[in-house]
């Protein structure tokens, strides 16, 4: 079966889950939605078909995988991966202010910023720690 072959849409969540456990080899689990199946079996398909992860990918899952095996709640703890275009609005006395994520740091009020405490800092008036500011990292974290 082609990954391009499926129209999930067409497809009950029951024939979808179905063809998931036949495709991954195993019985899924009862709280995945259907849009998170519909993702999985489209990859697993598209792996079948030669389309998988390239060598980079494949190190970058690994490391992430062994990063969740030494501490199943990693991910949990506020590590947050900042990707160019994505927004954050921080409320600071009644007025919100938003930054972009850019591909060599941060934007706020149409100037580039290297780091978020300078941020942080322009919009309190005091020194403060952006990825704390900014609620990207979780204060207990700090200690």
């Amino acid at each position: 079966m082609h990954f391009n072959d499926i129209n999930f849409q067409t497809l009950t969540f029951l024939e979808i889950r179905s063809l998931w456990e036949k495709e991954w080899g195993m019985k899924a689990h009862a709280r995945i939605g259907r849009k998170m199946m519909e993702r999985s079996l489209f990859y697993k398909l598209r792996e079948k078909s030669g389309y998988g992860l390239n060598p980079d990918q494949k190190k970058r899952l690994n490391k992430l995988i062994t990063t969740y095996k030494r501490n199943p709640n990693y991910f949990d703890q506020g590590h947050i991966a900042l990707k160019p275009g994505m927004r954050f609005i921080r409320n600071w006395k009644g007025k919100p202010h938003t930054v972009t994520i850019t591909a060599h740091g941060f934007s706020y009020q149409n100037k580039e910023y290297s780091s978020l405490s300078t941020i942080a800092s322009e919009i309190t008036g005091s020194r403060w720690n952006g990825w704390l500011f900014f609620g990207l990292k979780n204060k207990k974290e700090t200690t």
